[in-house]
């Protein structure tokens, strides 16, 4: 059984074996494929942090809005609709921040 882990191994060194750096064919073993995958997980992993906190800046600004003692109209602070917005509901729901948007994915059921 291939792990993702495993093909992503194939993918690098296929790719820097035939050329990738500096435009032509090399020998690249083991080891430069794990400096590499260290490389890009170091990076998926930034990457993610990053895109978990921009997520949970949009959900703060657009929860509800709330008056002097703590009352609330009941609506978004930020766009004004009824309070869970469909920004904050996109923002707020548990996803993979690497993945792939796709709107059709955030459509009410009809």
């Amino acid at each position: 059984m291939t792990t993702d882990r495993d093909m992503r191994r194939e993918i690098v060194l296929r790719e820097l074996n035939q050329g990738a750096l500096a435009g032509m064919p090399s020998e690249v073993g083991e080891q430069g494929a794990d400096l590499v995958l260290a490389a890009l997980d170091r990076y998926d992993t930034w990457a993610a942090g990053k895109a978990t906190a921009r997520l949970s800046r949009i959900a703060e600004a657009h929860s509800k809005r709330v008056g002097e003692g703590g009352l609330t109209d009941g609506l978004c602070g930020e766009c004004g609709l009824p309070a869970p917005c469909p920004t904050f509901t996109w923002a707020s729901t548990e996803r993979d921040p690497l993945a792939t948007w796709d709107p059709a994915d955030d459509e009410a059921a009809s």
